[in-house]
């Protein structure tokens, strides 16, 4: 387990007090807009393979299908399961908690887990021994990763079945990010672990089993298995966040990159493309970033530039980590900007 007691003196931008209280605002409408809209195209697009399957149309079936699998990415720890789980999408906790828990079933994610896991990861950004989630290694993409992601991602899919089942059987030791335990033994967390991911398999379990008795199977296949289909668009923004650059060091402007994306990433993505921002002020709802943004970019690295020139960037940082691992990627702050804080 992490020490908690410890404390990283992170450097953040000024912001006029009044204008951050303003930007901390939470509102359930918007939360509402934003995750609904993310079911009414889970839901959109699970019907229209479903559509084919009945018509027996297998090509516009198998397309439909890969189509809901890459918007199904974003529905896990890549972007939405990622915002509930920080409580300021929605004014209410009751429906924060209801989408946060509704969408880690369907990712396959322990909401108890990544909350407790995702604390440590913005307390303690790519320090070693402290931040799981992230941490100081090179890129490391091979071919069989780029095809996984690209098709059926077999080994997303362990990283996330591993865990769960061994977790029901109550092996916490067994982690999503080699935490090594998260939780102590015995503790009101690691029992509400355990019972999540029983709840989670039988619930699939049951749900694969009524669609097949209906001879369902490409339901059975999508609602269960979805999020593993097509995995290159969601992976490739997180891809986005922190990849090639330096560890050890107390100012998210030199660990974290702002990309600029698209409106369509961007809803997909919960506004993650300013990420630097994310991190500097985590209390911030997404859907405030932008005007957040506005603030403190002064400050800021230039953002990458767009989705592919951001990824060719990262593929670049790692063609030179193959030759020398110890290479790490600093981006240039803009002038009149504050130096790094580098300890």
């Amino acid at each position: 387990m992490t020490d908690t007691n410890q404390r990283i003196n992170w450097y953040k931008t000024p912001v006029d007090r009044e204008e951050f209280r303003k930007l901390t605002k939470r509102s359930d409408a918007k939360g509402l807009l934003h995750m609904g809209g993310f079911l009414l195209l889970f839901a959109l697009t699970l019907y229209g393979a479903f559509y084919f399957f009945q018509a027996q149309m297998w090509i516009p079936m198998i397309a439909a299908a890969y189509l809901h699998g890459a918007f199904r990415g974003f529905m896990g720890m890549e972007s939405a399961v990622h915002e509930l789980s920080h409580g300021t999408v929605f004014k209410s906790k009751g429906l924060n908690a209801f989408f946060y828990n509704l969408f880690s079933f369907l990712s396959w994610n322990s909401p108890v887990h990544f909350k407790a896991s995702h604390r440590a990861h913005h307390h303690y950004t790519i320090h070693k021994e402290h931040d799981k989630e992230v941490w100081d290694l090179p890129v490391g993409l091979g071919i069989l990763q780029v095809l996984a992601m690209l098709t059926v991602d077999i080994p997303k899919m362990g990283k996330y079945f591993i865990p769960t089942f061994a977790h029901a059987l109550g092996k916490t030791q067994i982690d999503y990010f080699s935490w090594n335990p998260l939780f102590e033994k015995g503790s009101k967390e690691e029992k509400k672990m355990i019972a999540w991911a029983r709840f989670m398999i039988i619930g699939h379990l049951l749900l694969t089993a009524l669609f097949l008795y209906y001879k369902l199977w490409i339901l059975a296949v999508l609602v269960s298995f979805g999020y593993f289909i097509g995995t290159f668009y969601s992976k490739g923004c997180g891809m986005l966040q922190h990849k090639g650059l330096p560890s050890e060091i107390p100012d998210w402007r030199a660990i974290c990159y702002n990309t600029n994306l698209g409106p369509l990433a961007g809803f997909l993505y919960c506004n993650m493309q300013y990420h630097i921002d994310h991190h500097m002020f985590a209390g911030v709802p997404f859907y405030n970033l932008p005007k957040l943004n506005k603030l403190i970019r002064h400050d800021f690295p230039e953002p990458l530039k767009g989705y592919w020139r951001g990824l060719a960037h990262v593929f670049r940082i790692d063609k030179k980590q193959k030759s020398d691992p110890e290479y790490r990627y600093w981006q240039t702050l803009p002038e009149g900007a504050a130096p790094f804080r580098m300890n």
